[in-house]
């Protein structure tokens, strides 16, 4: 039974290794031409360290973006990285504001990054008609 159990943590702790440096690199998101999402992830254990970027975005009425500005150059380094078994959660700091964020692999070279709202910033926006945002598509940089 030890054997066994020995063996199935070995091959968990692969499988988390091998994700996390899936998920490493640069990833960015681009709409009518301007980048407007930077995210950097580098491997810190089964974790990340890294910094995102984000342009300023306007939605639609079904919350899917219309309009983007660039994204500064300059990194905002993410914290409170976690792994909830695929997803990536991080938080990153936005003037006094905390915005909190899920990255979710779609495959090798592609990954959904959805803003989390609170349930009050849910209602803000509802209140001057601006839906929650629908997630970003994300796509990996290939290596040199």
């Amino acid at each position: 039974m030890t054997r066994m159990m020995l063996t199935l943590l070995i091959c968990t702790t692969a499988l988390a290794q091998s994700g996390t440096a899936s998920l490493s690199g640069q990833w960015t998101a681009t709409y009518d031409g301007k980048t407007f999402v930077r995210l950097e992830l580098k491997p810190a254990g089964d974790v990340f360290t890294g910094g995102l970027s984000l342009g300023n975005i306007e939605v639609d009425k079904q919350g899917a973006i219309s309009r983007v500005a660039e994204s500064p150059r300059t990194l905002v380094p993410i914290f409170d990285v976690a792994r909830r078994d695929a997803l990536i959660l991080f938080s990153r700091k936005d003037g006094e504001s905390v915005d909190r964020f899920e990255l979710k692999p779609i495959d090798a070279t592609h990954a959904e990054l959805r803003l989390l709202l609170s349930d009050a910033d849910r209602r803000d926006l509802a209140a001057i008609g601006v839906p929650a945002p629908k997630p970003i598509t994300l796509t990996k940089a290939k290596r040199p």
